[in-house]
């Protein structure tokens, strides 16, 4: 178990979807609010320019001078505007102020035009350490006798309103946004709760599950993003079935067949060790070393046979050279030939013979072939291992099998052998599995030729 905690399956959905959500809901604030200020700064700059219009109206010429006749609606809009202090100043085309205010700020570089007002500019300033908004509207006079009738009438507003309403946007932007997160926040959470609600089923139910209960789990209509975690469940569960049931028949074959041969074993020991040295029976040795072998022989082949049961989980998919290997497995029982004076040769009927599967296997087929022609045609038994264009057969000129007992002999345990002679009943039976699991056919003939011989031979359909 990894000391590192690790976020859980919902937590990291939650911040999969809430983080993104938190980031475009805080860009769309931002955008919302950006576009409600330039809502409010244009409908403030549209009652600034009404004002600048409305004084200009007011402006007349008089003997050649200036006059500002403020109608009373004029004084009421410059005395009574809604929470910001308004001041003007008019000037003429030089730019010498004639009217109002003498330290009003120009507009400077940051001039804003805008397109349905042609003779306005909106800048910010500072006006007295304050920051303003301010209009400059250009107004002809509509009568002669001034010297210069194109007159700038600017009017500065302070920006108390403004920013007022701005903060009051921001507040109430911020407001909804964060009403509208907790709301996505709470109908996600109540989303991946239900999401991962299979997940808990499927922990439960393995939870629920005996130590020796390995059916496979229920067909239910499972999220399609489990259905795959199911499927694996399920076959990683068969496999581990038939695993322990590979390991439960070996040790079942292995308790009942080791019995006779360990039981006789104990007796022949047991005797010998009554009898003094020179009571000793050689015969009574040869048996008990007899019977040693054949429980080692046994035990080989029951091993063997779990290996072959195993056959499904090893990779069969590798090419498998079938001449190199046969010529490599007779190789290797030379010295077992010799020792007992058979004659065990190889022939190849192909240079060259390919094959899928798995080498291994295949060498434990063809090592009890030989073992089996070794032990049941006797010694002195000619044995010849022949390599076909898509065969591997072991032919022996012992004593062959009987009719009787060719149908029964790739039976597990089944004894065909002749009366003195012992055996397992196991070497075919493991050929034949590995066979089949390699796509390949077992064929038995006996006997071969003068009424004697068998020919066991794997071969591989076209």
């Amino acid at each position: 178990m990894s000391e590192r905690q690790t976020l859980s399956l919902r937590s990291r959905l939650l911040l999969g979807l809430l983080l993104p959500l938190l980031v475009l809901i805080g860009a769309n604030a931002w955008f919302g609010y950006d576009r409600a200020v330039q809502a409010a700064n244009e409908a403030y700059d549209r009652s600034l320019y009404l004002a600048a219009r409305t004084l200009a109206e007011d402006l007349q010429s008089h003997n050649g001078r200036l006059v500002l006749q403020m109608r009373p609606g004029t004084g009421y809009l410059f005395e009574n505007h809604t929470g910001s202090r308004l001041f003007y100043q008019v000037s003429d085309a030089q730019g010498q102020t004639l009217l109002g205010a003498h330290d009003l700020p120009a507009p400077g570089a940051n001039v804003e035009r805008v397109h349905f007002f042609a003779l306005v500019e909106f800048a910010d300033a500072r006006y007295n350490t304050l920051p303003v908004r301010l209009a400059r509207l250009t107004h002809v006079l509509p009568t002669d006798g001034v010297d210069s009738p194109v007159l700038h009438v600017t009017v500065v507003e302070t920006r108390e309103a403004r920013d007022a309403l701005i903060q009051t946007i921001l507040l109430e932007t911020l407001g909804s946004q964060a009403l509208l997160l907790v709301a996505a926040a709470v109908f996600v959470s109540l989303a991946v709760r239900r999401a991962v609600r299979p997940l808990h089923q499927l922990r439960d139910l393995m939870e629920s599950k005996a130590d020796d209960d390995l059916r496979s789990l229920p067909d239910r209509p499972w999220p399609r993003e489990l259905q795959p975690l199911v499927g694996a469940i399920n076959g990683y569960t068969q496999r581990l079935g038939r695993l322990i049931g590979i390991r439960k028949r070996f040790l079942d074959n292995a308790a009942h067949q080791l019995r006779t041969p360990l039981t006789a074993l104990k007796t022949q020991l047991g005797l010998m060790q009554r009898q003094t040295p020179a009571e000793r029976d050689p015969a009574l040795l040869q048996a008990a070393q007899r019977t040693t072998d054949d429980a080692v022989r046994l035990t080989a082949q029951l091993l063997s046979l779990t290996r072959a049961e195993h056959g499904p989980d090893m990779d069969k998919s590798t090419e498998v050279e079938l001449v190199a290997l046969a010529r490599q497995v007779t190789e290797d029982h030379l010295w077992r030939s010799h020792e007992r004076g058979d004659d065990l040769g190889f022939e190849a009927l192909a240079s060259r013979v390919v094959v899928h599967g798995n080498a291994l296997l295949l060498q434990e087929a063809l090592a009890n072939l030989i073992d089996n022609a070794m032990h049941h045609g006797g010694r002195g038994v000619h044995i010849t291992v022949r390599v076909g264009p898509r065969s591997l057969e072991v032919e022996d000129n012992g004593p062959g099998i009987a009719p009787e007992h060719q149908a029964h002999v790739f039976e597990r345990f089944y004894r065909a052998a002749a009366v003195g002679v012992s055996g397992s009943g196991l070497g075919l039976a493991i050929v034949q599995e590995i066979a089949r699991q390699h796509g390949a056919q077992v064929q038995v003939h006996s006997p071969v030729r003068d009424g004697r011989g068998t020919r066991v031979r794997l071969y591989w359909p076209a």
